[in-house]
């Protein structure tokens, strides 16, 4: 089994997973490509465009709009989900919320539901995590295809070591 395979926090992977009907294997695969398991990882995109209720979050979390609209505008953990769309899908409190494991899983999880109500195929469904919607190109190629080759290159990877 790859090393990174193991290295996943597979608990709380198939934790939320069964909480929230959402297969385990696809949460992990975009764990993997998403921040190769680094917890911690954050990255603030500045070109983010799309922000959730800046004014009435940073009021309720006792911060600064500015610093609530650049916590909207980061990428968080695990899954790498941005700030403004855990805040549109819930998430109350201090955004660093999303460094904790379960949360940022739960996030992705609830972000994957309500994906797959629109994207029913699976790389559809990995294009619109990855870019907010499955964007096609003349070619018949994603607009993000590396994104979704790699995330099926890890499910590939997970499947061969479950058959292992």
């Amino acid at each position: 089994m790859s090393t990174w395979i193991q290295k996943l926090p597979w608990v709380e992977i198939e934790d939320v997973a069964d909480d929230q009907n959402v297969p385990a294997n696809i949460i992990a695969a975009i764990v993997q490509t998403e921040s190769g398991g680094d917890r911690f990882a954050i990255r603030f995109e500045p070109h983010y465009k799309w922000l959730f209720k800046t004014k009435e979050n940073a009021q309720d979390n006792r911060i600064t709009e500015a610093t609530e609209t650049v916590m909207q505008m980061t990428s968080w953990g695990l899954t790498q989900v941005m700030g403004a769309v855990a805040r549109e899908l819930g998430l109350k409190g201090p955004i660093f919320q999303m460094l904790e494991p379960k949360t940022n899983l739960t996030y992705c999880s609830l972000l994957l539901k309500r994906l797959a109500k629109k994207y029913t195929q699976k790389d559809d469904l990995i294009a619109a995590y990855n870019a907010g919607s499955a964007v096609k190109g003349l070619d018949g190629r994603y607009k993000n295809q590396q994104y979704v080759d790699k995330v099926n290159g890890y499910l590939q990877d997970i499947k061969a070591a479950q058959k292992g």
